[in-house]
């Protein structure tokens, strides 16, 4: 997992989940940016990226019978940190 300039995300929470919803495994982020997650098998799985001070981040992800290798890209977040979001009254 890099951001905007290429640098490895540490800490990072990845998320696999099932198309049906369910979650089959998370992880997180070594200091590198690096990451390992086991699948359940072949099939179709979404997986989720957040991290501190990044936007978070999904995809859909096609998994074959080999290993899978996938790099998630988090844009960083501007202006201050609820920018954006509704407030509750």
């Amino acid at each position: 997992m890099r951001d905007a300039e290429g640098t490895g995300v540490d800490g990072a929470t990845l998320t696999l989940i099932s198309l049906t919803g369910r979650q089959l495994g998370r992880t997180v982020t070594r200091s590198d940016g690096r990451y390992s997650m086991p699948t359940p098998g072949s099939g179709t799985y979404l997986l989720t990226a957040a991290a501190d001070g990044h936007q978070p981040r999904a995809a859909t992800l096609e998994v074959g019978e080999e290993p899978l290798a996938y790099d998630v890209l988090l844009a960083g977040i501007s202006g201050p940190d609820d920018a954006g979001l509704p407030r509750a009254r």
